[in-house]
């Protein structure tokens, strides 16, 4: 009779955490209770363990879900660069950035330098830092977003894409110096 109450039970709790979308709970809350167990938790110590893997692993969905989104060319932190092929980078400046206080102060940063210093990984990594903030991040090379608002004009849909545009919280514009505009799309 014990046993058809566990599985019942366990049935219903599975039910309700997917209902109530509590994905990481679900996956986790045998574990957790036996771990629980084990460590002598008292209740209030084993409702926040479950509310932190809930919390951690709706964190670590986001931030995969943004980083997807934010069409990088390569996944690379600031803390996977190595720093020491070019002595001129500002390691001290990087890691500012990287806390995404520039865009606390609603500041635009523009990384410049000639081409293969690293100001493409620094510019991803400060985007994955973005992302992994919560905040929506879209990277383009600039001659693509140069054609895509182009593309938008020509279809009439150019106050659309500028509106869904301006509501990215970080715009990563990649390779301005390789832009080349030609008269139509430099506004001429």
């Amino acid at each position: 009779m014990i046993n058809r109450k566990v599985a019942y039970d366990d049935i219903y709790i599975n039910d309700k955490l997917k209902d109530f979308k509590l994905v990481d709970i679900r996956e986790n809350y045998q574990r957790i209770i036996d771990e629980a167990i084990k460590e002598k938790l008292g209740y209030k110590d084993f409702l926040i363990r479950l509310i932190q893997t809930e919390e951690e692993g709706k964190r670590k969905r986001l931030t995969e879900k943004l980083t997807m989104k934010a069409g990088f060319d390569f996944i690379k932190t600031l803390d996977e660069i190595e720093y020491s092929f070019n002595e001129t980078i500002n390691f001290q400046k990087v890691k500012e950035l990287g806390t995404l206080s520039f865009m606390d102060r609603n500041e635009n940063i523009i990384i410049i330098g000639p081409p293969g210093v690293g100001k493409s990984m620094i510019a991803t990594g400060i985007g994955i830092n973005a992302c992994r903030a919560g905040k929506s991040v879209m990277f383009f090379n600039a001659k693509e977003l140069m054609d895509k608002l182009s593309d938008a004009a020509k279809k009439d849909t150019l106050k659309q894409t500028l509106k869904s545009l301006s509501k990215v919280q970080l715009l990563v514009i990649d390779e301005l110096s390789y832009l080349k505009m030609d008269k139509e799309k430099g506004g001429h």
